[in-house]
Parts: C-alpha cells; sequence; structure tokens
C-alpha cells in the first residue's frame, strides 16, 4: 500500500555555530502539518547551491545542479516532484520522478537543489514525517519562547527524531551574527575543512 505523502516547504538553510555545519530546514506545508519540521544536515556546496536556488541567483556559467535541471528539462521534459526518505536515523536519500516517468535516486540535497531550481513538490511519507520532524521553539520579543512545546522548554521531539534536529528547529532563525561567522568561516577555508556530506 502506498504512504500518504506529505508536501513540504524548503524554510530555508540554517549554519550551525560554531561547527558550521550547515541545515536545511523543510517544514509541512498542508493543513495540521505546518508545525512539523525537518533538519537535514548538508555540505556546503550544496547549502550553497539550495541557497541560491531560493533566491532564484543565476550564475555565469552554470553550476553543477544548474546544468543538472537542464539536462533533466531537455531530456525527460523536466522534474515532477521529489520526495524526501529516511535510510536510517540520520541519513535521507532523495527521488527524483520526472515527467516522462523516469525515476532517478540520488542525495536528498541533490533533490532538494533541484528542486528549488524547478519549483517542483516535494514531499515526505506521513509516517516518515511524524517519525522524525520536531516543532521548533521560537524566541519572542521579550526573550521568552513560544512554541507547541510551552515556553522555557525543548521542542518535543517524537520517537525517530535525531538530536541534531531537536537542536536546530529548537533554535529558531538562523541570525544576521551567525551568517557572518559562516562568512568569515569561508573565507579562510581550506577544502580539508569539508568533509563528506552524508544527506
Amino acid at each position: 500500500m502506498t504512504q500518504r505523502q506529505i508536501r513540504l516547504n524548503v524554510v530555508g538553510v540554517r549554519i550551525e555555530v560554531p561547527s558550521h555545519q550547515p541545515v536545511v530546514m523543510l517544514r509541512g506545508a498542508e493543513p495540521g502539518m505546518e508545525d512539523l519540521h525537518v533538519a537535514i544536515m548538508v555540505g556546503t556546496s550544496e547549502a550553497t547551491a539550495i541557497s541560491m536556488g531560493m533566491d532564484g541567483q543565476t550564475p555565469p556559467r552554470p553550476m553543477t545542479h544548474d546544468l543538472l535541471v537542464d539536462a533533466l528539462t531537455g531530456l525527460a521534459d523536466g522534474v515532477e516532484s521529489i520526495e524526501i526518505g529516511l535510510l536510517d536515523s540520520s541519513t535521507y536519500f532523495g527521488t527524483i520522478r520526472l515527467r516522462r516517468g523516469q525515476v532517478l535516486d540520488s542525495r536528498a540535497s541533490d533533490a532538494i537543489a533541484v528542486a528549488v531550481r524547478t519549483a517542483a513538490r516535494i514531499t515526505m511519507a506521513e509516517s516518515t514525517l511524524r517519525a522524525v520532524a520536531v516543532t521548533p521553539r521560537y524566541r519572542t520579543a521579550d526573550g521568552g519562547d513560544s512554541g507547541s512545546s510551552g515556553a522555557g522548554q525543548r521542542p518535543a521531539a517524537p520517537p525517530g527524531a535525531s538530536p541534531e534536529a531537536a537542536d536546530v528547529a529548537g533554535r529558531g532563525p538562523i541570525s544576521a551574527d551567525e551568517i557572518k561567522e559562516f562568512q568569515k568561516f569561508l573565507d579562510g577555508a581550506e577544502p580539508e575543512d569539508f568533509g563528506k556530506s552524508t544527506s
């Protein structure tokens, strides 16, 4: 039996400080699912590709994901939808469904980078979403916390949610200081500073 797929929106890319680990945040887009967030740790280049796609930036020459989108559009009439699945407690995978019926296996980060460039629908099986999602806590103007978890408490992560996901979602939106800190890191980064991405 096919599982019900829940549509997700890409909230944005968050940078964890001091680890400088990029994390893509997704959120349920259907009624009753809006408070469910998913945090996916990605590589730095993939995070940059997703951010550029969300901002609608067009590089002077096509980057990898731009080239991939052009190829999929020319050879298969474009992308129909993206599905995000779970391999284990902290590793996600992507499935790219093309308009001509072909299905491509990919990393979650690459699938999301393609989705933000094509406005393709992103979905996750409802059972997976409920297992891994967290309900984030947001800071209020008076410095307190608000959200369904209650003031001053960490978000309640359901069974299966990774500690990283609960921690990322519980910190609220990325701040200007975090962006500056990450820019400083990029300015002095060496190739060996970037580990392998599993998503």
